[in-house]
């Protein structure tokens, strides 16, 4: 290990920008960054076509009959059920898509790791690779929705609450970002829970700059699955800076 060099806030902050052009030169990440997105576009024009295919006709079939003021309102209730099928297919879609590309950002991950020339690790194979996106996703959540969930609570309980607890909200939710960013990395060289939990608290400074800047970039309608490939990829690089610093 080099010099004592201390990792903060800034510099976690801005990881992700510089993993964006890091991405632009590794040629060979490009095929596996496109995976999250086209596994997004895949499952939400599943939901859309079952909703057209299944749903639809049920609603219609369920309202049918009567004048015509009602046969519009079947058709119009047939449309709106399409609709709402979609929005929650939106929403499963971009749940779904991290977990399942789990073994092609792992790729991104060992082609970075490459570059950056640190020690080799064993393949793990493919079920262990797709658990490790389950399980990223899984905890990241775990860790920040109860105590989001709690502090929503508690506004509407206590509206002036929201002064602090709209920030502690969004901190919450930086942590629990980087968190499942940093699992991947982690999680694929053996490194468990206590460990990275350790991680995050002895470097909680980078660790927190780190989850703003991806904070931000998730309140953006797809971004996050977009910017999730980057994401792996600076998680990665970030990790080995505070490691080699």
């Amino acid at each position: 290990m080099s010099g004592g060099r201390v990792i903060g806030l800034w510099r976690g902050f801005v990881a992700p920008f510089g993993a964006l052009r890091g991405l632009w030169g590794l040629p060979a990440a490009w095929p596996y960054s496109l995976v999250p997105a086209l596994l997004f576009a895949l499952l939400e024009l599943t939901f859309v076509l079952l909703s057209w295919h299944f749903l639809k006709p049920w609603v219609s079939e369920l309202l049918a009959g009567g004048g015509t003021v009602k046969q519009w309102g079947s058709v119009a209730a047939s449309w709106l059920s399409v609709l709402l099928a979609s929005a929650v297919g939106w929403l499963l879609a971009a749940f779904l898509a991290p977990a399942l590309s789990a073994p092609a950002l792992e790729r991104i991950v060992a082609l970075e790791e490459a570059r950056l020339g640190v020690p080799e690790r064993a393949p793990i194979g493919f079920l262990r690779e797709l658990m490790c996106g389950v399980r990223s996703l899984l905890v990241g959540s775990a860790l920040s929705l109860p105590l989001i969930v709690a502090l929503t609570l508690l506004e509407f309980a206590f509206p002036p609450a929201a002064v602090l607890g709209t920030p502690l909200k969004f901190l919450l939710g930086a942590l629990g970002v980087a968190w499942s960013l940093f699992d991947y990395p982690m999680s694929l060289r053996g490194i468990g829970a206590r460990a990275r939990l350790a991680f995050m608290r002895q470097h909680a400074a980078a660790v927190l700059g780190f989850g703003l800047a991806f904070s931000l970039v998730f309140w953006l309608p797809c971004f996050g699955i977009l910017m999730l490939p980057v994401g792996v990829l600076a998680a990665t690089r970030l990790y080995w800076e505070v490691q080699r610093s």
